[in-house]
């Protein structure tokens, strides 16, 4: 028996390509319209392609691993910590194991009272064993992110070595420690002396006050984040562009990482009703959403590589290839070959037409960025504030 064969190019075959193909062909010449047009999509597009050259989401998964796992410790730590000022206080230890008992009815708020007390009185214990869990795991957190990016930034890691690693591993782990505790003081401190100066001046019920009070906190959350994503992008891979240069991608970071935490307050306020779903759903949301922050943290990174004047640095010290294979995932349409002779610098995308970008300032562009992210999230807020908001009458 003969098998029928059709041949693509005879009347009775079958056609082209079916809707999905056309349709994917379309989007694909859209976006390459888009990409010709809009440098900042051609930037985050080629961002994204290297962020998938380098696996970056495998890298990010390790992150997760090590940072979910250190949770536990870190919780222990603050368990201790908590139990050695309650075991100052008899009175506050007093009514913590009582409102545990009335929080939890039956037998189950009695087990864990007792509980409490047996933590409270093993603090010492605890607080040894997690900071030596939390100190090991979070070293092991630092190392997979310093490979990370030492991958994002220059192809592979260095070469390994036992001792130099932990000490880049330890000052990194402290790097962001300070970073994170600037971070924390300039948002919080910053806050309360708002508050207090406005009631100082007696303008603390005045009308407006709420939302330029929000707005300032907004922009405080940002610039704490610009820092810690300035030490994750200069200190942590041992980057050798300045921090001015590095800036633009600090602040995209900072702005991203505010949306990630304005989605994050939406799904627990989504599970919030729901037992079930506060119990699995919690535990499955900060592992999904610990993994964004990771992916977006390696993203961050590639966009910020990828910036034309920092990649042509990059390429000039050898740390990356020219790009002399397709375009990130958008595959160039055949061009006639140009008879003139090639620019020594490498075009910007093979087989396109290359475009010369404006030279656009990074504190401009970390600005724009930083307005944009304080509007943003004072969208954000004014939604999480009107959905968290009681219906009337209940």
């Amino acid at each position: 028996m003969t098998e029928a064969r059709t041949t693509p190019g005879r009347a009775d075959g079958p056609a082209p390509g079916g809707p999905f193909t056309r349709l994917a062909a379309a989007a694909r010449r859209l976006l390459r319209r888009g990409r010709d047009r809009w440098g900042w999509l051609d930037h985050l597009v080629h961002a994204g392609g290297h962020f998938d050259r380098v696996q970056a989401d495998l890298l990010a998964s390790g992150v997760t691993y090590y940072v979910f796992l250190a949770l536990f410790p870190v919780l222990l730590l603050v368990a201790a910590v908590a139990g050695l000022v309650l075991r100052g206080n008899p009175l506050l230890e007093e009514q913590l194991v009582s409102g545990i008992r009335d929080a939890v009815p039956g037998s189950t708020g009695d087990d864990l009272a007792a509980q409490a007390e047996v933590a409270i009185d093993s603090a010492t214990t605890f607080g040894v064993v997690g900071l030596l869990g939390a100190l090991l795991l979070g070293l092991r957190a630092m190392d997979r992110i310093r490979v990370g990016m030492d991958v994002v930034w220059r192809g592979q890691p260095d070469p390994p070595a036992f001792l130099a690693d932990r000490v880049k591993d330890v000052a990194g782990l402290l790097g962001f420690g300070v970073a994170g505790a600037l971070s924390v003081g300039l948002t919080t401190g910053a806050t309360s002396a708002s508050a207090w100066l406005l009631d100082l001046l007696g303008l603390a019920d005045a009308p407006g006050v709420g939302v330029v009070t929000a707005a300032v906190a907004i922009v405080l959350a940002l610039a704490g984040d610009t820092l810690v994503f300035l030490w994750l992008l200069r200190g942590v891979p041992d980057n050798p562009f300045g921090w001015r240069r590095l800036l633009p991608g600090a602040v995209f970071g900072a702005v991203g990482f505010e949306l990630l935490k304005v989605a994050g307050n939406i799904y627990l306020t989504i599970i919030s009703g729901n037992v079930t779903a506060q119990t699995f759903g919690g535990i499955v949301g900060l592992i999904v959403w610990l993994n964004l922050v990771f992916q977006f943290a390696f993203y961050t990174a590639a966009w910020t590589a990828t910036i034309p004047a920092v990649e042509r640095e990059r390429i000039a010290a050898g740390h990356v290839r020219p790009r002399v294979s397709a375009p990130d995932l958008v595959p160039p349409d055949p061009v006639p070959p140009d008879p003139v002779p090639p620019d020594p610098v490498p075009p910007d995308r093979p087989g396109r037409p290359t475009v010369v970008s404006p030279v656009v300032s990074p504190v401009r562009t970390a600005v724009g960025l930083l307005g944009a992210g304080a509007l943003v999230g004072a969208v954000g807020s004014r939604l999480l504030t009107r959905r968290r908001r009681p219906p009337a009458g209940g």
